[in-house]
């Protein structure tokens, strides 16, 4: 029998389990202090919801298939698609609607480092009336994560569609729909290619050379927010309004991580105004740890032209690649030992007191020596070692061991569960 799973596929063994655990934890605290109602959409959706964000191309990169009564179905590969379809269907939500949800997602995609094909996200969007505060809040939310979870040295850059597009238009002189869409492509390259392979790209798809260096300088803008604007005010642009409102709302909210990035334009078929995404500084490797932005279409496609909407997303797997390991140490796991057969139920009954109040415990299932058990509370990272022997049962207390000083001392059960809790 091959033990081994399809591609793409890994089983979640404990240390990233527990990492990603830190990361879903950090999510819902954040998730519960903005004021975001949890849900899951379902995992399982009529194919034509899923066409509805990418159109029938996006067959070839989801798991799509026929169920047993021959209809076309696929698993989700976001959250963002399932909410919006549950908001359009609820006319009677009071709008503006925050909604939060985290579980799996299944993309079809080429493994690699910090992506696989079965993953894990989390999702925050804003569905209501047209609202730069919206924008601002999911970015917020978004930084809050990460800050929950030590992760200081990053960047949110962000950037606006309708900025790159105007200047497109009224600065090069281009206004063909898919001439448009397709320069737009060429800063979404920026990253990954260097100024003259895009310019002999893009001259060889039929744009002059000016205007292609043109617009690379455009989409070299980046830095301080205040900067960025001045930068870009030169050039007469009416839509950095908005970018110029959403720096005003970030600085008060005290985010001081903000890069404005002209050449972040994400999704150019799927978003359609301010767009953002955050990188790890330390990890440049994972890419972004999460991103979003407007998408007022997507509601529109589902009937609901009255609905804006705007979002962050992360996935789980790069961020919990990102955090340090929860060693059992940092969690105060506890081992209850005991030296012999005579004590071995009193150990039992000191291991359900402190599980009962919520500390963590290791026992022995099977006899061993004392020194036995201490060195398996060692190899475990314990933090403590409860010792039940015949002069802790005659004394009605437990010698408590740290197991990083190697001090013993001898505690009622009482006094030791308040010390292991920090009390």
């Amino acid at each position: 029998m091959d033990l081994s799973v399809p591609r793409g596929i890994d089983d979640i063994e404990p240390d990233r389990f527990a990492r990603q655990a830190r990361v879903e934890s950090a999510f819902e605290s954040v998730a519960g202090t903005y004021n975001f109602q949890l849900m899951e959409p379902a995992s399982l959706e009529h194919l034509s919801v899923l066409r509805a964000k990418s159109g029938e191309g996006i067959d070839q990169e989801i798991y799509a298939f026929k169920d047993k009564a021959d209809r076309d179905v696929g698993l989700r590969f976001d959250m963002t698609v399932g909410i919006t379809r549950y908001v359009c269907s609820r006319k009677d939500l009071r709008l503006p609607a925050k909604l939060a949800a985290s579980g799996g997602i299944w993309r079809y995609d080429e493994p690699q480092y910090g992506r696989y094909r079965w993953s894990h996200q989390w999702d925050l969007e804003v569905f209501g009336p047209p609202s730069v505060e919206a924008d601002a809040e999911v970015i917020d939310a978004g930084a809050a994560i990460l800050r929950k979870l030590g992760l200081t040295n990053t960047t949110i850059k962000v950037g606006d569609r309708r900025v790159v597009e105007e200047f497109i238009r009224a600065k090069l002189g281009i206004s063909e729909g898919g001439r448009v869409v397709e320069l737009m492509r060429a800063l979404d390259k920026v990253e990954k290619k260097s100024p003259s392979d895009l310019r002999k790209e893009y001259m060889e798809k039929g744009f002059g050379g000016d205007k292609v260096d043109r617009l690379l300088e455009f989409g070299g803008l980046r830095g301080r927010p205040d900067e960025v604007l001045s930068r870009a005010a030169e050039n007469h642009l009416e839509s950095v309004k908005e970018l110029t409102l959403l720096a005003d709302m970030l600085d008060a909210r005290n985010l001081r991580n903000v890069e404005y990035n002209m050449s972040i334009v994400r999704g150019i078929d799927y978003y359609t105004g301010i767009v953002f995404e955050a990188s790890d500084n330390a990890n440049p490797r994972l890419g972004s740890l999460f991103g979003g932005g407007r998408y007022d279409a997507l509601p529109k496609i589902f009937g609901r032209p009255d609905l804006s909407a705007t979002g962050a997303a992360g996935g789980i797997e790069r961020m919990a690649m990102s955090v340090e390991p929860d060693d059992a140490s940092r969690r105060g796991l506890a081992y209850v030992a005991s030296p012999g057969p005579a004590t071995s139920k009193d150990a039992l009954r000191v291991a359900s007191a402190l599980r009962e109040r919520g500390l963590a415990c290791e026992v022995s299932l099977q006899p061993r020596s004392l020194s036995k058990q201490m060195e398996d509370a060692s190899k475990l990272g314990a933090a403590w070692t409860v010792i039940v022997g015949e002069k802790e049962v005659k004394a009605k207390a437990v010698t408590l061991r740290d197991m990083r000083s190697r001090k013993e001392e001898l505690l009622s059960l009482e006094d030791a569960m308040g010390r292991m809790a920090g009390l």
